[in-house]
């Protein structure tokens, strides 16, 4: 439940006044992060209520039910008559705060009639805007709603492609083929200057997320630069010429041109090129949100309400983290291309057996699945590792069928991505491999608690790219649980053992 106002003494007030805080950040709605509910409290649409359930969402975390009702409040996609008042939110990190903007968002967005890019999410790292990406991509199934990612992970003309269409006249109110983008800063501002007809005029909603790492990026004022983008182009004035009027003051048919006219004034060919006041709503995510106030003021807020996940006696929410009592963890250093002979190696060599392997993207999933799937079909049936695909193409019905084969014992592995795992709820699982390293605790801690369940025994593998090893000991340091975990050391020529098969797979899939 959304709770009271966070309380200053009168002194705490004006010294923080005094400092050039607002008001507004002085007195968040405080929630507590044990709060929860049911996925129907939060006045979500029955299609969302449904796309939740399956892929394994029974309820909404704190930070979720206290920001979609407020979203919510305001469902038309233009009106200026009251822009929609701006939403900062400060949640601890793995609180869930991205189904917070996302569940809204697609309802929102989803009763659109034409393909406007109405949403953008600015996230600071390639990696995490595959993830947001594919949080969105799960949820707009069953909607006409296009999502796309724009983060130099593709080819820029690629992205142009995927945004505007093929190059062509352009548009007074520009075009867009996709109604929500996720990007980076950086590739945001590439598209704004040098993709033709990619206009931000239309946006209804501005998602800042990890809002205090973007707000100290400074390239090229990024975000000046996108808040200007949002509005309007303003037409040119015509020149002072000897025009001829009537006694309407209306300019007399033979005066002038419609053609040159026309020219100056860009005179719309449709009500869709008409040009729009702005009416877009900010929404700016963290899990320590700026008091800075020279920052506040950059971002131009529009009544803002803050939204803060913390205790009752008003300290952050920090998270407690645990572990099943029968569950040995391993992490395991290797270059990047080492890591699908890394995981051949747990299968084959270590015997592992009915096992979970996390990735962190469906694309990832669906790389490791195809190699590992040719790997096994260059060895020996009787030694072959029965792998399969947990994705989020399958439909309710055809994941539990595969959820009970594995049961059954069936299925060896399975590979899956970190948002269609939720819906996994096994008891039987006796490895679990991330294959890619999770980037918070909370995360992690979701990955290894599928194994060493009901008090068995469970072991976890991470496999930690070099470049990577700093971060995800650090995560854990800060966690207090780097000394759960022993490094696990291969030695080179068991890898190598394995290369002229692994060849093999890579022949097969590149044919």
């Amino acid at each position: 439940m959304l709770g009271p106002k966070s309380k200053h003494s009168k002194e705490e007030v004006k010294l923080l006044k005094s400092m050039g805080i607002p008001e507004w950040l002085l007195q968040p709605t405080v929630v507590s992060p044990k709060d929860s509910c049911g996925l129907d409290k939060a006045g979500l649409s029955s299609h969302l209520i449904e796309r939740c359930q399956d892929v394994g969402l029974s309820s909404l975390f704190a930070v979720q039910m206290a920001v979609i009702p407020v979203f919510l409040r305001r469902q038309a996609l233009y009106d200026t008559r009251r822009v929609p008042g701006d939403l900062c939110i400060s949640a601890p990190t793995g609180s869930g705060k991205t189904l917070a903007y996302v569940l809204p968002i697609v309802d929102i967005l989803s009763k659109r009639v034409v393909t406007r890019l109405r949403a953008v999410v600015v996230l600071p790292t390639r990696d995490l805007v595959t993830q947001v990406k594919e949080t969105f991509d799960a949820f707009v199934k069953g909607t006409n709603l296009v999502v796309a990612a724009a983060s130099g992970q593709q080819s820029f003309a690629h992205e142009q492609s995927a945004l505007v269409g093929s190059a062509g006249s352009e548009y007074p109110g520009g075009k867009s083929r996709v109604d929500i983008l996720i990007t980076t800063p950086g590739r945001l501002m590439d598209h704004l200057t040098s993709t033709p007809n990619f206009t931000l005029q239309h946006l209804r909603f501005l998602v800042i997320d990890e809002a205090d790492r973007l707000l100290n990026q400074s390239y090229n004022d990024w975000l000046n630069q996108i808040l200007h983008a949002t509005r309007p182009e303003q037409r040119p004035h015509a020149p002072a010429l000897d025009f001829k009027y009537d006694a309407q003051g209306v300019i007399e048919a033979d005066a002038i041109a419609p053609s040159f006219l026309k020219s100056f004034y860009a005179l719309p060919n449709t009500d869709l090129d008409l040009p729009k006041a702005p009416s877009i709503q900010k929404l700016l995510f963290s899990a320590t949100l700026t008091k800075n106030p020279a920052k506040i003021a950059g971002l131009h807020l529009n009544e803002p309400e803050y939204i803060s996940v913390q205790n009752e006696d008003g300290s952050e929410a920090k998270q407690e983290f645990t572990t099943p009592e029968g569950l040995k963890e391993f992490m395991t250093i290797c270059p990047t291309d080492k890591k699908p002979l890394m995981v051949i190696y747990l299968l084959h060599q270590m015997g592992i057996k009915s096992g979970l392997c996390f990735t962190k993207s469906v694309e990832s999933t669906q790389r490791l699945f195809t190699l590992i799937e040719a790997y096994e079909s260059t060895q020996p049936e009787e030694k072959r590792i029965r792998v399969k695909e947990y994705s989020s193409d399958l439909n309710p019905v055809q994941r539990k069928q595969m959820l009970k084969q594995f049961k059954q014992g069936n299925i060896d592995l399975l590979i899956c991505s970190d948002l269609i795992g939720r819906g996994i709820d096994l008891d039987s699982v006796e490895f679990v491999i991330s294959y890619d390293v999770p980037y918070y605790m909370d995360k992690y801690i979701h990955r290894v608690g599928r194994t060493a369940r009901a008090g068995r025994q469970g072991e976890a593998y991470t496999l930690v790219e070099m470049q990577e090893a700093r971060h995800f000991k650090e995560i854990l340091r800060h966690a207090g649980h780097l000394s759960q975990i022993k490094t696990l050391k291969i030695e080179k020529d068991k890898l190598k053992e394995l290369v002229p098969d692994y060849e093999k797979a890579m022949s097969k899939i590149t044919e």
